[in-house]
C-alpha cells in the first residue's frame, strides 16, 4: 500500500497515479475530490487539478450523473496500444543503433542493473518503474523528439500495464534478460537488428499483459 508520507515527497498527481497503477485504486472506482482530500490529506485543489491532468491522459473519465472513474483498460484497448508500442520502440531502437552513443548505452545499462537489484528483491511496483524509465530513456537517446514526445504521452497508460505484466511468474528476470539483449543490439550499430529485437520484447510483454487481463476479466 501506498503511504500518505508519499504525498509529502511527491505530487498528489503522482500519488493518485501510482494508486491507479499498482491497482491500490481499482479499474472502474470512482474519485470524488472530497474523499481524495480528506485520505490524503490535502486541500480540494490540488486533487481537483491532478483529476483534471488524469482526465486529459486519459487515465479516469468523467461519466455525467456518474462522476469521474478510473478507466478500464479492455482487450481490445491494450491490444492497440501495444501495436503503436511495438512501432515506437522498434524505431527507438533501430536510431539509438545508428547513433551508436557509447554513453547512453551506458546509461540503459546501469538502469538494468537498478532492475536486477529490484528484481532480487521481488519489488514489482519499484521494478515497473524503473522499467518505465527504461524505455523512456530509450525513446529519449533516439534522437527524435517527436518520437519521445509520444511515448511520454502514452506512458502513463503503459505503465497501467507494467505492473500486471512483470507480476507473472518468472517475467521480471525474462523481462531484464531481453533488455540486455536489446542493449547487446543496439551496441552491436545494426539498426535493422535492434529494431527486431526491441519489437520481440514489446511482443513478449504484451503476451504478459494480455494474460493477466484476460485473468482479471475484460
Amino acid at each position: 500500500m501506498i503511504e500518505m508520507t508519499d504525498v509529502k515527497k511527491n505530487s498528489v498527481y503522482e500519488y493518485l497515479y501510482n494508486a491507479i497503477r499498482t491497482g491500490e485504486i481499482k479499474p472502474g472506482q470512482t474519485l470524488t475530490e472530497r474523499g481524495l482530500a480528506e485520505k490524503i490529506g490535502v486541500s480540494r485543489t490540488p486533487v481537483r487539478e491532478a483529476i483534471r491532468k488524469l482526465e486529459e491522459q486519459g487515465i479516469v473519465t468523467h461519466e455525467p450523473h456518474k462522476g469521474v472513474k478510473v478507466i478500464t483498460l479492455s482487450v481490445g484497448k491494450v491490444a492497440q496500444l501495444y501495436d503503436v508500442r511495438e512501432l515506437l520502440e522498434g524505431l527507438a531502437a533501430r536510431k539509438l543503433a545508428e547513433r551508436h552513443t557509447p554513453e547512453g548505452i551506458s546509461e540503459l545499462a546501469r538502469l538494468i542493473d537498478k532492475a536486477e537489484q529490484e528484481a532480487v528483491a521481488n519489488n514489482v511496483h519499484e521494478l515497473a518503474r524503473i522499467n518505465s524509465e527504461f524505455h523512456l530513456t530509450l525513446a529519449r537517446l533516439s534522437g527524435n523528439v517527436y518520437l519521445e514526445a509520444i511515448m511520454n504521452m502514452l506512458q502513463t497508460q503503459i505503465g497501467l500495464m507494467m505492473s500486471a505484466s512483470l507480476s507473472t511468474s518468472g517475467r521480471p528476470l525474462q523481462n531484464i534478460s531481453e533488455h540486455k539483449m536489446l542493449i547487446d543490439a543496439i551496441r552491436s550499430g545494426d539498426g535493422e537488428f535492434a529494431e527486431s529485437i526491441a519489437k520481440h520484447h514489446v511482443r513478449n510483454a504484451r503476451e504478459h499483459a494480455m494474460q493477466k487481463l484476460t485473468e482479471g476479466g475484460e
